[in-house]
């Protein structure tokens, strides 16, 4: 029996592959390059994906394995969490551990508050821990290093450096059971390790924080829009637009536009730029590319691969 495949997979191909027994394994869709797991006579997809949450006020993400469940960064208190997970109907209970990207407050104020429910590690690197005093006095740490890769349960996890004007800030690539993706919010620029870890991911979640005009002619201080734009700052639609045209190598059947700026951005615009970058310049990817808009009250799509 085959499960509910991503608009523009050759289903005809897949029910070719899974038409007899055999052990499990993964399969790629030869139209949209997603890999299915398999098993006997029925394949299904493993991973579970959610942001809960994504801006300036606070940033989750839900990422699940039939095995490990993980939360990308906290900023978000106990209620406002589990309303977000209830309205994306993920369970708590299943959380098996928190990775933090950065120190910034959007992404881990919600930590103390989790940690006084629910006993879970906490995973960060040390300038992540050594830049947030509330972090330090955490009992269940367990630290990693940037740019090296570790597991938690089997969810295999690679934390690569970005640029941003924090203490040690990552990104993260996950790989469990054949399926690849990756997180990246919170960087001034596409540097040559962020494009080598978006390669080959099935799904990402990638910043689009502002438009380069409305955050120059907007209410922010000079000072803090020199910021923003700075190679340390926040990525513009502008910057992913010339990525997706110029360095996208086409794998992922997934993408999130994360971290829109809510003075500086509207949705609108931003789903405008990576689809005219995507579909217009290259309109292969118009029958295997799903872009997906991430908001900061309430949770993305649930992506069940």
């Amino acid at each position: 029996m085959i499960g509910s495949a991503p608009e523009g997979c050759d289903v005809e191909f897949l029910s070719h592959c899974f038409s007899f027994p055999q052990k499990a394994r993964t399969v790629p869709c030869p139209s949209c390059l997603f890999s299915f797991s398999h098993s006997a006579d029925t394949f299904y997809l493993t991973v579970k994906v959610s942001v809960l949450g994504s801006g300036s006020s606070g940033n989750c993400t839900y990422i699940a394995t039939e095995k490990t469940c993980v939360l990308v960064d906290l900023g978000f208190g106990p209620r406002s969490l589990k309303r977000r997970l209830d309205q994306a109907d993920l369970q708590a209970e299943r959380i098996d551990a928190v990775l933090l990207t950065h120190g910034h407050s959007d992404h881990v104020s919600g930590v103390p508050g989790f940690l006084a429910r629910r006993q879970v590690p906490i995973f960060m690197n040390e300038g992540t821990r050594e830049e947030v005093p509330g972090l330090q006095n955490i009992d269940r740490w367990e630290s990693f290093r940037s740019n090296s890769s570790f597991f938690i349960g089997d969810l295999q996890i690679e934390a690569f450096s970005v640029s941003h004007d924090a203490a040690e800030p990552v990104g993260f690539r996950f790989s469990a059971q054949g399926i690849c993706g990756a997180l990246v919010t919170d960087l001034g620029e596409f540097t040559p390790s962020v494009v080598e870890n978006l390669s080959g991911c099935d799904w990402f979640i990638v910043e689009s924080n502002h438009d380069e005009q409305m955050l120059k002619i907007g209410p922010y201080p000079w000072s803090i829009k020199q910021r923003v734009l700075s190679r340390l700052g926040h990525l513009s639609n502008q910057e992913l637009s010339t990525f997706l045209s110029n360095s996208f190598d086409g794998q992922a059947a997934h993408i999130f536009l994360a971290h829109l700026s809510r003075r500086n951005n509207d949705p609108k615009i931003a789903l405008d730029h990576a689809s005219r970058a995507l579909f217009q310049d290259l309109p292969l990817y118009a029958k295997c590319c799903n872009l997906h808009l991430t908001h900061q009250s309430k949770p993305s799509i649930v992506l069940d691969l």
